[in-house]
């Protein structure tokens, strides 16, 4: 399984330098060599991590002709590839699938798809015949069990930033 790590933003001087905005954790491409951007194999050669975004040096991109061509591309790792998660950290796929529950054992729904936007993430929960976009913020999820697929949010956080009726 792969994981997003970032996308390639633009070209960053004229040595084939890439600028990225890391999607999962910025260390994770300093931790790891071996990527495919764009679904293309690659390696990292060099990255730094300045101001929120990654500069990263691959094999396959030596000059700005050839970054030009890499604007917008996803970058991807193998999950094996990556350093251990800590203790309460998860990856987004992983909530793919998870049933969400209010506190009182109440079946919200189902997480079917993570949409990223600028301020906050949005888990789509398929409820029924219905979709419910839910921002994941503060407050909202209190608990994840990853291994029992099985999510837990606050009632009245959650009313307060989405849509829901009962």
């Amino acid at each position: 399984m792969e994981v997003e790590l970032g996308k390639v933003l633009k070209p960053q001087g004229i040595k084939g330098e890439l600028k990225v905005l890391p999607i999962s954790l910025p260390e994770y491409l300093n931790s790891v060599r071996d990527i495919k951007i764009g679904g293309r194999p690659a390696k990292i050669v060099k990255c730094s991590l300045r101001e929120g975004y990654a500069y990263i040096m691959i094999d396959i991109c030596q000059d700005r002709n050839t970054a030009e061509t890499m604007r917008e591309l996803i970058i991807t790792a193998d999950k094996q590839s990556l350093p251990e998660l800590k203790e309460g950290q998860f990856f987004y796929d992983d909530l793919i699938d998870c049933k969400v529950y209010f506190e009182d054992g109440e079946l919200v729904g189902e997480i079917i798809d993570i949409e990223s936007y600028g301020s906050a993430d949005i888990f789509v929960i398929k409820q029924g015949f219905r979709q419910i976009d839910c921002p994941y913020v503060d407050g909202v999820f209190t608990d994840f069990n990853i291994e029992l697929k099985r999510i837990t949010a606050c009632k009245k956080r959650f009313l307060e930033v989405t849509d829901y009726e009962d």
